[in-house]
């Protein structure tokens, strides 16, 4: 019976020295899986941060874009009015000048009519 017993006790002794073994190589395992998983998530986290960072840039540079483009489209509108008010003002220095070619025309034929040259 103390044979038994002490075959046993080694047996148990050897089973458990083999557990604790296994048992150490899970925690081993385990604290490197959370090591890994804690590093994904601070990297994910800061990654958050720099999108949340870059979206409110963004944003601000949307606002200044909107505002750019509200004050060129006004620039734009004033132009196209200048451009129609310097138009219309060619127009008519284009006709007058018209005239004033065809006034001075008629005077040319005018001098050089025979008529004309028997008065001097």
């Amino acid at each position: 019976m103390g044979d038994e017993m002490a075959s046993s006790l080694s047996e148990a002794t050897a089973a458990e020295e083999k557990s604790v073994s296994i048992y150490d190589e899970l925690m081993a395992a385990k604290t490197q899986e959370v090591n890994a998983l804690t590093k994904q998530i601070e990297e994910k986290i800061q990654l958050a941060g720099e999108l949340a960072v870059s979206v409110a840039q963004m944003a601000n540079d949307l606002e200044d874009t909107s505002e750019a483009l509200a004050g060129d489209k006004k620039f734009l509108a004033e132009l196209e009015k200048s451009c129609s008010t310097k138009t219309a003002e060619w127009e008519e220095r284009s006709k007058v000048r018209q005239a004033e070619l065809l006034a001075l025309a008629e005077t040319i034929k005018i001098l050089n009519d025979d008529d004309a040259l028997e008065l001097s």
